[in-house]
């Protein structure tokens, strides 16, 4: 799979299930529970499966609107991964072959350079309306 095709949200949770949340030393998933710069290793490990289901539908909607309900930001491990919302939307769903986590990657535009961003998907944080 690459970035053209569209992961749907049921497709997105199954695929979630095959990861057991164990530490991996391919992928060292545990240090991207919150936005983080990848790795040039890491993203070249990683494989692109797709991008979110009508995403171009929620950056229309929602613009660069963060979803932070219980006072979380865009750095907390805890922050819901809301992929309606900035910057989900507009992410990349990659895949870890060692251990099946899935991630979201996208390129932040702001600051002094482009940083390739990573975020581990976990499944208790999934928001989806």
């Amino acid at each position: 799979m690459n970035s053209e095709n569209k992961i749907t949200y049921s497709e997105l949770i199954e695929a979630l299930k095959k990861d057991n949340g164990k530490i991996c030393s391919s992928c060292t998933k545990h240090d991207y529970s919150s936005w983080s710069n990848i790795t040039k290793d890491l993203d070249c490990e990683l494989e692109v499966i797709g991008g979110v289901e009508e995403s171009e539908k929620a950056i229309k909607k929602n613009g660069y609107t963060e979803y932070h309900p219980d006072e979380t930001n865009y750095w907390s491990k805890d922050a819901p991964v809301a992929l309606e919302f900035y910057p989900y939307h507009e992410s990349s769903i990659r895949r870890c072959n060692t251990c099946n986590a899935l991630f979201l990657s996208y390129i932040e535009h702001s600051g002094h350079l482009p940083q390739k961003r990573l975020r581990w998907i976990r499944k208790k944080l999934l928001y989806l309306r």
